[in-house]
């Protein structure tokens, strides 16, 4: 094997290495963007909620409730109790904003039997 054919698998060895970093640096990328969310609603959908209702909690209520339509494909959702506490939102501050949405007439509540989650119906329609 001469130096130049040497230098060119060497060169070669290098340029493979760089190759395996970058799609391996771009994976790592991908796997930090999966836990992500996006959340998605008209500009008038936030319109409404707020002139509507008052209150932060409200607010990130109809936010979820909207997001949670479109994630499953349906008007009528349950909003999982791990979703709410990781927004910080407690079953207490649940009870005390989805009757205000509803008063709002954004959503309509069907309440269950004890033990189990209500499950909200998204009834705002754009004006």
């Amino acid at each position: 094997m001469t130096g130049a054919e040497r230098d060119l698998d060497e060169w070669d060895a290098e340029i493979e290495a760089e190759f395996q970093r970058e799609v391996a640096a771009t994976k790592a990328a991908g796997r930090r963007k999966k836990g992500r969310r996006l959340v998605a609603f008209p500009l008038a959908f936030l319109v409404d909620v707020c002139r509507l209702t008052e209150g932060r909690t409200t607010l990130i209520l109809a936010m979820l409730i909207y997001r949670r339509t479109h994630v499953c494909r349906s008007q009528t959702v349950t909003l999982p109790v791990d979703e709410l506490a990781e927004l910080g939102i407690t079953r207490r501050r649940k009870n005390e904003s989805l009757p205000t949405l509803e008063a709002a007439g954004l959503i309509r509540i069907e309440r269950a039997s004890v033990g189990r989650s209500a499950k909200v119906t998204l009834t705002w329609k754009p004006s």
